[in-house]
C-alpha cells in the first residue's frame, strides 16, 4: 500500500504544481491586460463572418455588438445554413431595421458533407472576401461582442510572429444546477490549458492575412469537423504562433442539464482528441489525476482503519494540496477575469463557495468525458448527424435544416450548447 500511496502522491503534487504553473501564466496575461491604459490603435482592414444555424437565444443581442463597433473599416459576412433556417429570416428582418453599409448575407452552399457545416460556411466566406482585407475574424451566435471586441482581438496580430488570436470563453452562471456548476468548474480549469496549450477558441477568432489566404487553410477546413483547435497545427506550419486576447473574455451566462454539459463536454474532448497534437497530455493527465485522487482516498480510509494514522494524515494532506493549489488557481483567476469584464461596464456573479463544492466531482466527470472521447466516433451536433472515423474524413449521415423545438422539448433540445 506504502508503494502505491509513493506513486499517487507524486502524481498529485505534479497535478498540483503543473496547475499552479499554468495558472500563474494565465495570470500573468490578465495582469498585463489591466496594466495597459489605452486600446491599441492597430485597425487594419477587417471582415468578420457568424455562421448561423438556428435562432439563438442572443442573436439579436451578438448583432447590435457586431454592428455597432468600434473599429474603422470592417465588412460583416453572415452565412445562414439554409433559406429555411429560422436564423435568416430574423437577420433579414433584423437588418431591415438596423441598416449596416457593410453587412452581406448570404446561405451556405451545398456542401459535399466532407467538413462540419460551420467550416463550410468559414470557408465560403473566405473565398468571397475582398482582396484588400487584412485580418479575418469570426464569433458564435451566442457571444454577445462589446463595442471594442474587434479592436481588441486582432490587436495581437500586429506583431508578424502571431498568425491567430483568440479570445477566451467564461461561463458565469446564473443558476447553480449541477450541469451548469459542472461546466463552470470545468471550463475553468481547461482555460489554463488551453492558454498553456495553444488551443484556440473559435467563439472569437482572428487571423492575419498570411494564414487566412494560405491554401493550408481552407484545404484543412475543407476535411475537419470543427475550425478552433486545428488552429494550433496550421499556424506552426506556417511559421506563426497563437496569442491569448484577455480583454476579449467573453461571458456566456446560459444554463445547461447535466446531460447537456456530458455531451458539450465529451464534444470538446474529441475536438481535441482529433486535432491537437498534445492531446495525450490533456488525456493523460485528466485521467492520472482521477486515478491518483481515488486510490488516495481509499488508502487515507485504510491507513486510518490500520491505525496508522501519520499514513493517513499525510495521504489526506496531500488531497487537501492537490485540490487547494488548484482551487486557488482558479479563484485567482476568477477574480482577474471579473475584474477585465467590469472594467469595460459588464459584471457577472462570482460563486467561489459553490464552485469549490463542484472541484472534486468534476475530476470524476472529466475523466468519465474523456474515456468517451476516446471511443467516439459519432456526432450529433445541432441537430446534424456527422460520423468521423478520422480526424480528416468528416460524412454527414443526417441533415436537415433547423427546425424550432417543440414546446415540449426536453432541456437539452431548447438548449444552444456551442462548440
Amino acid at each position: 500500500m506504502l508503494e502505491l500511496a509513493t506513486i499517487s502522491v507524486f502524481c498529485l503534487l505534479c497535478f498540483a504544481l503543473l496547475n499552479l504553473y499554468w495558472g500563474q501564466r494565465v495570470a500573468r496575461l490578465y495582469q498585463a491586460h489591466l496594466a495597459q491604459k489605452s486600446n491599441s490603435s492597430y485597425t487594419p482592414s477587417a471582415a468578420v463572418v457568424l455562421s448561423l444555424r438556428g435562432n439563438d437565444p442572443f442573436l439579436a443581442d451578438c448583432l447590435h455588438g457586431l454592428l455597432n463597433q468600434d473599429y474603422p473599416a470592417y465588412q460583416v459576412k453572415i452565412v445562414v445554413d439554409h433559406i429555411d433556417d429560422p436564423a435568416f429570416a430574423f437577420v433579414t428582418q433584423y437588418l431591415a431595421e438596423h441598416e449596416h453599409p457593410h453587412c452581406d448575407v448570404s446561405i451556405r452552399e451545398v456542401s459535399n458533407g466532407g467538413c462540419g457545416l460551420k467550416n463550410a460556411s468559414l470557408v465560403q466566406a473566405i473565398r468571397e472576401v475582398d482582396h484588400d482585407v487584412e485580418v479575418l475574424a469570426w464569433l458564435d451566435a451566442d457571444v454577445i461582442p462589446h463595442r471594442s471586441w474587434l479592436r481588441e482581438l486582432v490587436s495581437p496580430l500586429q506583431d508578424p510572429e502571431v498568425g491567430v488570436a483568440s479570445g477566451i470563453r467564461w461561463y458565469a452562471p446564473r443558476h447553480a444546477n449541477p450541469g451548469t456548476m459542472v461546466r463552470h468548474a470545468w471550463n475553468t480549469a481547461a482555460m489554463m490549458q488551453m492558454v498553456a496549450l495553444d488551443i484556440p477558441w473559435g467563439g472569437s477568432i482572428a487571423l492575419s492575412r498570411e494564414i487566412f489566404t494560405h491554401p493550408q487553410l481552407t484545404n484543412s477546413f475543407s476535411r475537419m469537423l470543427w475550425d478552433d483547435t486545428g488552429l494550433k497545427v496550421i499556424a506552426d506550419q506556417l511559421g506563426r504562433r497563437v496569442a491569448f486576447v484577455p480583454a476579449t473574455t467573453m461571458v456566456n451566462r446560459e444554463s445547461i442539464s447535466f446531460d447537456s454539459c456530458f455531451r458539450y463536454m465529451t464534444r470538446q474532448l474529441v475536438n481535441a482528441r482529433y486535432y491537437h497534437p498534445h492531446w495525450w497530455l490533456v488525456a493523460g493527465l485528466g485521467l492520472m489525476t482521477a486515478v491518483a485522487q481515488t486510490a488516495l482516498l481509499v488508502l487515507s480510509v485504510l491507513f486510518m482503519l490500520q491505525g496508522d494514522l501519520t499514513a493517513a494524515a499525510s495521504s489526506a494532506g496531500v488531497l487537501l494540496f492537490a485540490n487547494g493549489c488548484v482551487a486557488v488557481a482558479i479563484f485567482r483567476i476568477s477574480l482577474l477575469v471579473h475584474k477585465t469584464v467590469k472594467a469595460r461596464g459588464e459584471h457577472f456573479q462570482r460563486q467561489p463557495l459553490r464552485t469549490l463544492g463542484y472541484l472534486g466531482i468534476t475530476v470524476y466527470i472529466f475523466a468519465a468525458a474523456l474515456l468517451a472521447a476516446m471511443r467516439t466516433r459519432t456526432i450529433d451536433w445541432r441537430g446534424v448527424l456527422y460520423h468521423v472515423p478520422d480526424p480528416f474524413n468528416v460524412q454527414i449521415m443526417h441533415y436537415e435544416p433547423y427546425r424550432h423545438p417543440e414546446a415540449n422539448a426536453s432541456l437539452h433540445e431548447l438548449e444552444h450548447v456551442s462548440i
